[in-house]
């Protein structure tokens, strides 16, 4: 049986190489669909399947928080500490922030600010959990987190001691100067480790979490019940921002670990809260332990869904290259029924006729796949590219997309699959006996000829139906994509240039951050061609927010679901800089700087809390009976985080008015193009504080870009998709009415002989292709609307059945098939009459 499929083998390889043409446009044809469908599945493994690259993942779980109202998974240092206590002896318990960038300068960095770096804050049970040894030195110990701000050792990444210290073997005991605190390093972890976050760039660096106040870090945070987030975070109870996890050994205990964390939560509430409301909420919170042995990732919330979209289509897309390829091997099976016919007449049975023309195109199959694993390659970095360039995101990429075995077996899988596929239908046609009978007469070669045809039209029909369905879905994209990038954000995104200032890198005092706040202001407004300046906590579309719980005056709400709002902390001149124009009462003034109560709420505010009454006057505050703010005027409704999203509950304070923030992100109002400010803005910002790290210098209108960078990418690859589907279909139909007009010479001759006029051979022949594209768009129509409906959740202000995205498909597949179709019809109104009788 092995020498029978060797020798098959042999002379399929010999067969394909006499054939080079139709060999390079088949293995093309599917390389182009196998090696796309492989790099979106890289990337999908890489994001979505891949476990941590720890001993026994499968053993790690994180602790969430959840109610009625939402979940969460932060907790609080002392929070912590009990867990960790309470499961001491049956699992063990760690503790991480998130991922924050800082400012890193090495020892040897004299006279430059040093980078921007990725840092986790990290308890001392973190690598001991992981089951990590370092390379280089040691890790971080329980010892390294006993008070605070007395530990300044960091463990750095091997990628970081690769990039910047060029994998020095002296690292251990030099310096690393972290937001202005120097940190002795003390161990390099093994390669390929970043975690339990998964991000496209791992951290840099690890520290002990008690030197959160040294590093000023103050990230991804829940702060309530007059929690002080100026002061350390470890020892407060009620600022919650580090993630639990667990190494549970056998998930049979998971139950009854999770009932006794969620009763120690309970037994904590009730101590620490008064008000009855507060204490049911808190009863009504359940801890449940959920599986992370693929780690934590906001990455893979956001790219997974497109990612999968991406996959799918490629998929369509490989349908109708097999497809294609199906109909070259149909009509090259036709070509050789003779040579089949006499290998059946010596003795070989159905059976291994099959064999050998599957074992043809699977060897094809493979061949395409081989190919396709190149442009693999190529195409998984150039989407790696488009999702971190298009998000904002870090320069340096870490993440690991490497094709492993699971990429290589999909790779081979589709392969296989695919060669069996394109193979199957022109096998199955060969192996039937009447075979035989193509030695006997003409006749019947043209009755074969006929089947040929006809299975070359099913063919096409059924590339044509799913040819429709990638153009009506990227039609869909791109609407979405337009409606997302004309949507109105409030915002002035012309005349606006923006900048992300890390102000608390320098570790500056509140006065002193005040002081270099009035300065930065006053220089930037005295650049030539700038009109006001303004600085805010998150800025507009920058992707950041600050949410909190509040009461309203005179308002009753559901006790169960807790009001929000988001607040940004501004200085005086912001609206007129980001062109937010004022509704109703007035602006901040000189008076407000000293009281602090004074608030700016917007459109969306004032109907939600104040839909009867006029809201000037009117007051609020983080509880029902701590209401210290005024609200003193109204102003327009913008997006906040992203363009997607609804416009949330505003209120507006002054930077300078009460509590302490940091004000992160610069806005200059421009009297032309704002980006030709940037570089004066960089230079004016050095002057006014040297120290100051200056990243993101944008328009406004940049931002947008980037807000939507994601449906902007879907919108480009599935409209190149759709392309290269419509391409493949219309070579498909092509050649199918070319096999079809080369048999039929004789009686389009005898047409033409007749007396019919070439403009109506011409019309005979486009005819027949129209009416395959007829057949397929109404088989199409269907699958493109369950696509479409499967698809809404990523549509912005698109419907499923939205009808330029179908006239627009359909029109484009007509016109391009029709045109496909025109050059064979034209060779056959051109046939000369007596040359076709001729023929015959």
């Amino acid at each position: 049986m092995l020498a029978d499929l060797a020798a098959d083998l042999r002379f399929a390889a010999r067969t394909l190489r006499r054939t080079p043409l139709f060999t390079v446009v088949a293995v093309a044809s599917l390389a182009l669909g196998i090696g796309g469908s492989a790099a979106v599945f890289a990337l999908i493994n890489a994001i979505v399947l891949r476990q941590l690259p720890v001993p026994d993942a499968q053993q790690l779980f994180v602790a969430e928080r959840q109610s009625p109202t939402g979940s969460s998974q932060r907790f609080s240092w002392p929070s912590f500490e009990r867990t960790r206590d309470r499961l001491a002896g049956r699992a063990e318990a760690f503790a991480v922030s998130s991922n924050a960038v800082m400012q890193m300068r090495l020892d040897t960095d004299e006279g430059s600010t040093g980078e921007r770096g990725i840092v986790q804050l990290v308890s001392g049970e973190y690598f001991g959990s992981l089951r990590q040894r370092a390379q280089l030195g040691r890790l971080l110990t329980p010892d390294d987190n006993r008070r605070i701000g007395a530990h300044p050792v960091a463990v750095i990444s091997d990628t970081y001691w690769r990039r910047r210290m060029a994998a020095a073997p002296d690292a251990i005991g030099r310096t690393v100067t972290i937001n202005g605190t120097p940190f002795t390093i003390v161990g390099v972890t093994a390669p390929g480790f970043f975690g339990t976050l998964l991000a496209t760039r791992g951290p840099d660096a690890w520290l002990p979490i008690m030197m959160q106040p040294a590093v000023h870090y103050a990230g991804n945070s829940s702060s309530h019940d007059n929690a002080d987030t100026t002061k350390p975070w470890p020892p407060q109870e009620t600022i919650e921002w580090l993630t639990i996890f667990t190494r549970v050994p056998s998930r049979a205990d998971l139950g009854s670990m999770a009932a006794g964390i969620t009763a120690q939560m309970h037994a904590e509430a009730e101590a620490r809260l008064t008000d009855p409301d507060d204490r049911r909420r808190a009863r009504a919170e359940q801890v449940a332990l959920l599986p992370a042995a693929r780690g934590v990732s906001r990455l893979r919330t956001a790219a997974s869904s497109p990612l999968y979209v991406l996959l799918a289509m490629m998929g369509v897309l490989l349908v109708i290259a097999c497809g294609n390829v199906a109909g070259l091997l149909v009509a090259r099976g036709s070509a050789r029924e003779r040579e089949l016919a006499i290998r059946a007449s010596l003795g070989a049975g159905r059976f291994r006729l099959v064999r050998q023309l599957l074992v043809e195109s699977l060897l094809l199959g493979l061949l395409g796949g081989a190919a396709g694993l190149g442009l693999a390659v190529w195409g998984r970095d150039l989407l790696l590219a488009l999702l971190i360039n298009g998000a904002g995101g870090a320069e340096i990429v870490t993440l690991d997309t490497h094709l492993d075995a699971r990429v290589l077996g999909f790779a081979l899988g589709v392969s296989l699959l695919t060669g069996v596929l394109c193979g199957l239908v022109p096998a199955l046609r060969a192996g039937r006996g009447a075979v035989v009978e193509a030695l006997k007469t003409e006749s019947r070669s043209v009755g074969a000829s006929r089947r040929t045809l006809l299975v070359g039209k099913l063919l096409v029909g059924a590339q044509m139906a799913f040819c429709l369905l990638l153009l009506v879905v990227a039609g869909l994209f791109v609407r979405s994509l337009r409606a997302l990038a004309s949507a109105d954000i409030g915002f002035d995104r012309v005349h606006v240039l923006t900048a992300s200032l890390d102000v608390r890198s320098l570790g500056y005092s509140t006065d002193q951050q005040q002081a270099l706040y009035r300065r930065i202001v006053e220089r930037v407004q005295a650049i030539p061609g700038v009109l006001s300046a303004s600085l805010s906590e998150n800025g507009p579309l920058a992707g950041s927010s600050h949410v909190s719980s509040l009461g309203v005056e005179g308002f009753d709400g559901d006790p169960n679901q807790p009001l929000r709002t988001n607040e940004e902390f501004v200085t005086p001149d912001y609206f007129a800089t980001v062109g937010l124009r004022l509704l109703r009462g007035r602006m901040f003034t000189e008076a407000d700087r000293a009281g602090g109560h004074a608030t700016i709420v917007n459109q969306t505010f004032a109907r939600r809390f104040f839909a009867t009454t006029d809201p000037i006057g009117r007051r609020w505050g983080y509880g029902d009976d701590d209401m210290p703010f005024v609200i003193v005027g109204v102003v327009e409704d913008a997006r906040y985080r992203d363009v997607r999203e609804t416009t949330p509950n505003m209120a507006y304070h002054l930077v300078e008015g009460g509590e302490p923030v940091i004000a992160q992100d610069l806005e200059v109002r421009a009297a032309g193009d704002p980006a030709a400010l940037a570089d004066t803005l960089r230079r004016t910002l050095a002057s006014a504080e040297p120290q100051l790290p200056v990243y993101g210098v944008a328009t406004l209108g940049e931002r947008v870009e980037r807000s939507i960078s994601q449906d902007a990418i879907v919108a480009e690859l599935t409209s190149a998709f759709g392309g290269v589907a419509l391409l493949l279909a219309c070579l498909g139909l092509y050649g199918t009415i070319s096999y079809g007009v080369s048999r039929r010479i004789s009686e389009l001759g005898l047409r033409l002989a007749l007396g019919a006029a070439r403009t109506h051979v011409l019309w005979l022949v486009l005819r027949e292709a129209l009416v395959l594209v007829l057949i397929g768009g109404l088989i199409g129509l269907p699958l493109t609307y369950a696509a479409a409906r499967a698809l809404r959740s990523l549509l912005y202000s698109v419907p499923p059945m939205d009808p330029l995205a179908y006239i627009s498909g359909a029109a484009l597949l007509v016109v391009v098939a029709a045109a496909a179709a025109y050059l064979p019809a034209r060779r056959a109104s051109r046939v000369e009459p007596l040359v076709a009788l001729g023929r015959n």
